[in-house]
């Protein structure tokens, strides 16, 4: 009886431990599939592709009849300001800053004329505000301060590839002129392009298979690539078809400039010869007996005289005429500088005074019988070096068209006057004279040469880079500096001809050392309470630099000035 019991007991505590695990199994199962749900909505939430569109007003920030501008699949910005275009009557209108500064520096907008500019080899271009060019449009418009150009004026005169979506409300134009191979790939099906890497970031467009895209950076596992329907986005690699590279070019045709030279294979060898009254032209007989090897004579004839654009002029038939006797061409050298202070921005702004004064300047040379013109505009303020190009543009077609020499006259080219442009003006005109000389001026805090090897070098090497060596004249010095510094240690300086320098040399028995890396003798002295220093040009120094020009392939050697050189001096330049 009592087992019967205990067993009975047994039964009923084994059912009541039964029903207590079952609600533990339910919770159990409950929480798993909590967990599984979590982590589907985790791995929906993190990996799943979203379909969320980006905010176009916001991506593009254009509307109306305002264009967004990209360059070379860049958006364009001025600082943090975005670079806005016009579309006006169903054409494209870029700001006339953007364009000379990116797309082509020869478009010239005459702030006193009011009109549009475009200088050609032989022909200058005018557009009136408003005025409807050959595409049935404006050619420009302003629109108070501002200029807008004419894609359709800027693509005819300028290499350039350009895409416009301007059907849209977002109006935006792709641009350009690099070409340098671009990688491009198609689309293995379709995708979304999003606004950054990451299948949660908000879409930009959709591509179709095969779409082509234009890839400009490409990542691990993303790449930013650029579509045909005008979007910069990113795309997935794993979506992307094997990549090609494609060339780009625009089929412009640049229009040919023609070059004046002194004839196959002669070497120009220029003498610079100051000229400041028209009394000083008779001594010309006399320095030319010491000018061996030189055939171009470029005397300080013009000196710009006011800011109307008249001029001085020291000009003389006799001496032309003198010179082509002896074989020699005259190139008139124009200067800023001999009739006192001009405001070049008044001067050069104007087109009427560019074209008086270049039409002074054709009329007498072609009167006197004179070969060509040698520019020598100085202390350039950069304010004026738009004018100042345009003037040079505008006077090679006038003696493009009258068959006379242009030569301009250029510092050492440094950042700080990068603004002369002598690329531009390695274009337009026949000769490129860099003035390797003034190293170390009257002005210059401290002592030093007047022309160190370095400085030629770099002269040369910077010229180089940007034109053609044979139409680049290198111009030497005639002459050099006593540097004087008295007790109290103030500086100041006197120019001796080489002749002079020579002369001081001897009077004073100075001891030369030579510099190597200077390229010149080195000498100094106490004369009383004075330190004086020289740094010599000479035989050894003319050599160096001699042999720093060869070595380059340059030609075109000149010096200033013509009577400064001692005798025989000459041969050096000439190599004769």
């Amino acid at each position: 009886m009592e087992n019967f019991n205990t067993e009975k007991q047994s039964r009923k505590r084994g059912r009541r431990e039964g029903r207590s695990i079952l609600p533990f199994f339910l919770i159990f199962f409950i929480f798993i599939l909590g967990i599984a749900g979590f982590g589907g909505y985790y791995y929906v939430k993190k990996y799943m592709p979203t379909k969320e569109r980006a905010d176009l007003n916001s991506y593009f920030s254009v509307s109306g009849d305002n264009v967004e501008l990209y360059l070379n699949h860049e958006k364009v910005k001025d600082g943090e300001q975005l670079t806005i275009g016009r579309m006006r009557d169903g054409e494209v209108y870029l700001p006339y800053g953007f364009v000379v500064r990116n797309l082509n520096i020869r478009f010239y907008y005459d702030d006193v004329e009011k009109n549009l500019r475009y200088a050609l080899p032989e022909e200058l271009l005018l557009f009136t505000d408003g005025e409807k060019g050959e595409s049935g449009k404006a050619d420009f418009f302003t629109d108070g301060k501002s200029i807008f150009i004419s894609l359709s004026l800027i693509e005819k005169h300028t290499a350039l590839l350009s895409r416009s979506y301007t059907d849209t409300e977002h109006k935006r134009v792709f641009l350009e002129n690099e070409f340098t191979p671009a990688t491009v790939a198609s689309l293995k099906k379709k995708e979304a392009v999003r606004l950054q890497g990451g299948v949660k970031s908000p879409i930009l467009t959709d591509l179709e298979e095969g779409a082509k895209v234009i890839i400009l950076e490409k990542m691990e596992k993303w790449s930013k690539v650029e579509t045909e329907d005008g979007f910069i986005g990113y795309l997935r690699n794993s979506r992307l078809n094997k990549e090609t590279s494609e060339e780009r070019s625009s089929g412009f045709k640049a229009p040919e400039y023609s070059h004046k030279n002194l004839g196959e294979g002669v070497k120009p060898v220029l003498a610079f010869h100051q000229i400041s009254n028209v009394e000083s032209n008779k001594g010309l007989q006399s320095l030319l007996t010491n000018a061996t090897g030189v055939n171009i004579l470029a005397p300080t004839w013009y000196a710009i005289k006011d800011n109307e654009g008249n001029l001085n002029s020291y000009s003389d038939a006799a001496y032309v005429a003198l010179s082509h006797s002896t074989g020699r061409k005259v190139f008139a050298t124009l200067n800023n500088f001999d009739a006192g202070k001009i405001d070049l921005k008044s001067l050069l702004s104007s087109g009427t005074k560019r074209s008086k004064l270049i039409e002074a300047l054709i009329q007498d040379m072609q009167e006197k019988g004179i070969d060509g013109i040698n520019v020598d505009i100085e202390l350039l303020p950069e304010k004026a070096a738009r004018d100042y190009l345009e003037f040079m543009r505008e006077l090679s077609i006038a003696c493009r068209k009258n068959g006379l020499y242009l030569s301009v006259d250029c510092y050492v080219p440094f950042n700080y006057n990068a603004y002369y442009n002598i690329k531009e003006l390695g274009t337009i005109c026949d000769y490129v004279v860099i003035m390797c000389y003034d190293e170390h001026y009257a002005g210059s805090e401290e002592a030093g040469s007047v022309s160190s090897l370095s400085y030629v070098s770099r002269g040369i090497e910077e010229t180089v880079a940007v034109m053609d060596k044979d139409r680049i004249i290198i111009a030497l010095p005639f002459y050099t500096r006593v540097w004087i510094t008295d007790q109290s240690g103030k500086l100041r300086s006197e120019a001796l001809s080489i002749k002079a320098a020579a002369a001081w040399i001897q009077e004073k028995n100075v001891s030369l050392e030579w510099l190597s890396d200077i390229g010149q003798n080195y000498g100094s002295i106490q004369d009383g309470n004075e330190k004086k220093e020289i740094w010599m040009e000479d035989e050894k120094s003319m050599k160096e630099k001699m042999k720093l020009l060869k070595e380059n392939g340059i030609q075109g050697v000149a010096a200033w000035k013509l009577g400064q050189e001692p005798e025989g001096f000459w041969s050096i330049l000439t190599g004769e």
